[in-house]
């Protein structure tokens, strides 16, 4: 792709008009004065991505600072005010779900030979953000330490354009199940999920609808053992027509592998169980995959895959600042999350551009901790739009990140976990 179309696409999602018709049409900005849509989500967007935002006066200095013209210049008090607005979230939520899908289908990276058969592979967990005590009546947290307040990032992820595709904000204590994708959006698709998202009805609809998953097997699982494959296939008939349970608490030695079909009263599925010596217990992934395609050691590599979303919640947390700020101020939280996310899904979008520009696998972790130099010019000739200095941007930030952000060798007991290492492993 063409530095070119690149600043295009940032200029059509920055773009003044949109952005004012947006926030007329969301509440926030009735008359356009001195806090204006553009200025304010690119500066939101540069503070959050590049450098550690501690408060809200750095967002105020950094809008302040955007426009180059300190004939400009707005006071502390009419900025909060705007940001602290619920239109205010509701705004840059809209424009950052815009983000979302305009970046998904511009970077595809091919899946392997087994992962041909799905449309996408998504990932889907939650991560929690602490926030001021004092936002405890609006996001409760499930704990009162280290605060009694806190909310939940309900997040899904594409593996195959490495970004988020969806994003819900709850109070600590809502169930995470509540907020997986809908069945019949993932017709054709890989969900990957952890065991605290359980439920077997959702399942049911899933594979109705043609999609597929693979999650965590929790602890409390009992089905019964209807059917057991070792290793070589063959039936292991002392385990079928047992309760689970029976079957990995067994006393004696313990099989290596377990390949089963399990059964509830309403569902059925497959279940994988590996037992791992160093940690003298199995572990049990349940997966609708079909065995004719998916060997037990392909289900285990294919989880590992989750992964890439803990990646991606440390990267937006380490260095997108989704922490905790000093307000009490429930709709500026949401508004900072969603610009927070806006952010790294600029910064990832620019690393898939410099990714096709290298023609190898760059770091996402490098690209995301080293923005200095790049990342706020290419906000500022958004802010200021200038189409000329935009392409010269980020045509500079393309390079600079091909050249410093390529992956570190990775040592031989890592190398097979790796993500390259995994996909290779499911292309073989």
């Amino acid at each position: 792709m063409q530095h070119i179309s690149i600043s295009e696409t940032l200029s059509q999602l920055f773009n003044e008009n949109y952005l004012n018709h947006t926030a007329k049409t969301q509440g926030f900005c009735h008359r356009l004065r001195a806090i204006q849509p553009l200025p304010l989500l690119t500066s939101l967007v540069s503070a959050m991505g590049d450098g550690s935002v501690k408060s809200i006066a750095t967002l105020h200095r950094t809008f302040n600072g955007i426009a180059m013209d300190t004939n400009l210049t707005v006071a502390y008090k009419p900025f909060h005010n705007q940001l602290r607005k619920e239109a205010f979230s509701r705004f840059v939520r809209q424009v950052t779900c815009r983000a979302m899908a305009l970046m998904r289908a511009q970077f595809k990276q091919a899946l392997p030979a087994k992962m041909r058969m799905f449309k996408d592979v998504l990932i889907q967990d939650g991560s929690s953000v602490v926030l001021h005590p004092d936002l405890a009546a609006h996001f409760p947290n499930r704990f009162t330490l280290p605060s009694p307040a806190s909310v939940k990032c309900h997040l899904t992820m594409s593996l195959l354009s490495e970004q988020p595709i969806s994003l819900t904000l709850t109070p600590d204590r809502s169930s995470e199940r509540a907020h997986l994708p809908l069945p019949e959006t993932l017709a054709g698709s890989l969900l990957l999920t952890d065991a605290g998202y359980m439920d077997l009805e959702y399942f049911a609809k899933l594979s109705q609808h043609g999609g597929y998953f693979l999650m965590r097997g929790p602890k409390h699982l009992n089905p019964k053992v209807t059917q057991a494959l070792n290793a070589k296939g063959k039936h292991i008939k002392s385990i079928e027509g047992r309760n689970l349970k029976d079957v990995l608490h067994a006393k004696g030695k313990k099989r290596a592998f377990i390949d089963m079909d399990v059964a509830w009263k309403t569902y059925h599925c497959r279940m994988v169980a590996i037992w791992y010596p160093s940690e003298k217990r199995y572990l049990c992934w349940l997966t609708n995959l079909p065995r004719s395609q998916f060997t037990g050691e392909d289900i285990s590599k294919l989880y590992r895959l989750r992964w890439q979303i803990e990646l991606l919640f440390k990267e937006w947390k380490s260095h997108n600042n989704l922490r905790r700020c000093a307000t009490c101020q429930p709709h500026l939280v949401e508004g900072l999350i969603w610009s927070s996310l806006l952010s790294l899904l600029v910064k990832r979008y620019l690393c898939r551009a410099a990714t096709t520009k290298a023609l190898l696998r760059l770091s996402l972790f490098k690209m995301a901790k080293t923005p200095v130099g790049w990342f706020e010019p290419i906000m500022k000739s958004l802010a200021l739009q200038s189409r000329a200095q935009l392409q010269a941007d980020v045509a500079w930030a393309i390079k600079f990140i091909a050249y410093t952000c390529q992956r570190s060798q990775q040592s031989k007991s890592k190398k097979d976990n790796s993500l390259d290492g995994i996909l290779q492993h499911l292309n073989a």
